[in-house]
């Protein structure tokens, strides 16, 4: 049973139990009611036998665990370049990078995230979280810091609605047919919209990568390598009238999109709306959703089933004219 001391204005909360039986645990408090709240805490996790309080341990601060973290772990992984840009982004924001990780609290966290929801989505937040939540449970678990699972007390804010921006047709002739659309640039997006390709899958296909009516991707998003995808008639056409490798990087691409839709004045689309537009299409013309899958990359068939359903409605209200 853990015991509360007044000593000098504060209180000392001390737990013996377990391993701590005759060492016990102390730590001390501005008030009664941290105190008793920590002894229970402490008491809670003596309950589990794997709990072990390392007092000597020597604590990075945050900056200096996510250095840690992208040379020894995201560095084998896929998704590297998303680790770097996300922590880049969360850097920018979080307040507290140089205090030591035992020193952190889940306010931190809450008070970033409200901060980054100032100007973005709820998506996009936890995409980024997703790099400083396998970051905490590496230093948790592998590296074994004595560390409170923080994030678990930090409240995800809902999802938005997914994306559901379609090209109309003024639209899809203005950028393709526009006079500041170059010849390269145009195939690029014809592809885009006859293959649902990611822009990082179009951005590396090499000619030797086609084999008649498949297309071989070294990498895709979702982790597989090695894959072969379908090619449909207009996208083999497409890819014999290209320049490959293409000469643009991704962000170079995405650079020059931004800059004919500022030109064109189309609001509000993206360059992976047109992945999202050849999905579309493919369901529209009867593709079956498992084999949308296959073409697509996702590894979440529920993410095609939205889509879906999004189109669902004006082909139920064009059967209702009977």
């Amino acid at each position: 049973m853990g015991t509360v001391s007044s000593r000098l204005g504060k209180f000392q909360a001390k737990v013996r139990k377990g391993h701590y039986r005759n060492s016990g645990l102390s730590k001390t408090f501005i008030t009664r009611v941290e105190a008793k709240k920590w002894i229970r805490d402490i008491e809670s996790k003596l309950d589990r036998s794997d709990f072990i309080v390392k007092n000597n341990t020597t604590y990075p601060t945050l900056k200096g665990l996510m250095n840690m973290y992208l040379s020894k772990v995201s560095k084998q992984k896929a998704s590297y370049e998303t680790d770097v840009a996300n922590f880049k982004t969360f850097s920018l924001l979080f307040e507290d990078l140089n205090m030591p990780i035992n020193k952190l609290n889940a306010r931190m966290f809450a008070r970033f995230r409200d901060k980054y929801l100032e100007e973005r989505k709820a998506s996009t937040y936890q995409r980024l979280m997703s790099s400083i939540k396998h970051m905490w449970k590496i230093a948790r678990t592998e590296w074994e810091y004595p560390l409170e699972n923080l994030l678990e007390k930090v409240r995800t804010p809902k999802k938005d609605n997914p994306r559901d921006r379609r090209l109309t047709i003024e639209e899809y002739k203005k950028i393709l047919y526009g006079n500041h659309t170059d010849y390269e640039y145009r195939n690029l997006i014809l592809l885009a919209v006859a293959t649902g390709l990611r822009l990082g899958e179009i951005s590396g296909i090499h000619r030797e990568h086609i084999d008649g009516n498949t297309l071989l991707i070294p990498k895709r998003k979702n982790g597989d390598t090695n894959v072969k995808v379908p090619l449909s008639d207009n996208a083999q056409s497409v890819l014999k009238n290209m320049e490959l490798p293409i000469k643009l990087k991704k962000r170079g691409i995405q650079i020059k999109w931004q800059r004919l839709m500022k030109k064109y004045e189309i609001k509000d689309l993206h360059f992976h709306d047109l992945r999202h537009e050849s999905i579309s299409r493919y369901l529209e013309n009867g593709v079956s959703i498992q084999d949308v899958q296959v073409l697509s990359g996702h590894r979440d068939i529920r993410v095609l089933m939205r889509v879906y359903a999004n189109l669902r409605p004006r082909e139920v209200a064009s059967k209702l004219n009977y």
